[in-house]
């Protein structure tokens, strides 16, 4: 018995159906697109306070806000707190009669730190711990000088040579190492604002890497601890470097090498270059090679894995950040990326993420 043919019709209707079907398959997948999108940019609203989503360049990190600071102001003046009034940098004799340590909050070898009022204004007041550290306190006071104004580098109110004793802007949020606390008290952990933390960073390397007064290395950060403690964090939740005494200087034009400190380093957070070559030998300062500025950049990798925290969102940008830090972490540091290499590919990065 012959097989019945399918009336065409039907075809037709089946083909109709799919298509249908189809299409309302489609829309519903670009209706939810649309959404996921939204809420990101809900997200980004809210985090960001509604600014624009073109990253910063190299040096546009809170420029607006520093000039603001001091536009009012002629050079050797600074003012506070955005109240309009500037005054003239602090004399020894301004320091020694006007500036009255509160509470001692750090120090080191090099100098104790603390929390001081002058006038109306609280200030950081920073005295010499010991005289055989007069040469790295006074390398500090320069460089704080050098470096003024720059919105990289915390402001500088005052100084005194003699004494010798320096003063400088208060941040009340205090260093970087309480950077967890200080986003949830302020309510921005959220993977914008800890991405523009790290950017902050890396700029501020790039900076110290391409100053007017030479290539400087960071060598106060054999561990993250100690690295972290070299930024102060603003009211705006950026960063500005604080502590300078310790940032010799490479000249590679004459194969000038430097190193941090005649003691042997240890640990895995610094480059491998830092660490005592000879195995089975006891270190000799005299026999440690020298190495630059690339070991700086060895630790990027862990400074910002911490610095993103532990939100899932973090993972975006470590994946994109993947490559870029490999490269960082290369053990020949020749094939380390420069600090505007890096600064280059996390603005790749931000403007990616649209973060």
């Amino acid at each position: 018995m012959p097989r019945q043919r399918t009336p065409t019709y039907l075809y037709f209707v089946l083909i109709i159906s799919l298509a249908f079907l189809g299409s309302q398959l489609l829309m519903s997948l670009l209706m939810k697109t649309s959404d996921i999108l939204d809420e990101i940019d809900i997200f980004r609203s809210l985090t960001t306070g509604g600014q624009s989503d073109q990253p910063l360049d190299s040096g546009a990190r809170n420029k607006h806000q520093f000039d603001d600071a001091n536009k009012h102001c002629s050079p050797g003046n600074f003012q506070l707190n955005n109240d309009g009034i500037c005054h003239p940098m602090l004399t020894c004799k301004d320091i020694q009669d006007n500036v009255n340590a509160i509470q001692h909050i750090g120090g080191g070898a090099v100098k104790q730190v603390y929390l001081a009022r002058w006038k109306k204004y609280k200030v950081i007041l920073s005295n010499l711990s010991h005289p055989s550290f007069t040469d790295d306190f006074l390398y500090g006071a320069e460089m704080l000088q050098q470096f003024q104004p720059n919105p990289f580098v915390t402001r500088l109110l005052g100084l005194c040579l003699s004494v010798p004793a320096i003063v400088t802007e208060y941040h009340s949020f205090g260093s970087l190492e309480n950077i967890n606390s200080i986003l949830k008290e302020k309510d921005e952990d959220n993977v914008v604002t800890r991405f523009k933390l790290c950017l902050d960073y890396v700029k501020i390397i790039n900076f110290l890497h391409s100053s007017p007064t030479g290539t400087h290395v960071m060598c106060d950060s054999n561990d993250l601890t100690k690295t972290l403690s070299q930024f102060l964090v603003t009211s705006d939740l950026h960063l500005v470097i604080n502590d300078l005494d310790a940032l010799p200087v490479v000249d590679s034009s004459k194969a000038s090498l430097i190193k941090c400190g005649h003691r042997e380093i240890v640990g895995d957070f610094v480059a491998p270059e830092q660490l005592w070559p000879y195995s089975g030998v006891e270190f000799n300062d005299a026999q440690m090679p020298g190495y630059d500025e690339k070991t700086d950049i060895w630790k990027i990798p862990a400074v910002v894995d911490y610095l993103l925290g532990e939100d899932v969102h973090g993972d975006v940008v470590r994946f994109n950040l993947f490559k870029l830090h490999q490269k960082c972490s290369s053990k020949d540091p020749t094939l380390r990326p420069t600090a505007a290499e890096v600064l280059k590919g996390y603005l790749d990065v931000q403007q990616t993420l649209k973060l």
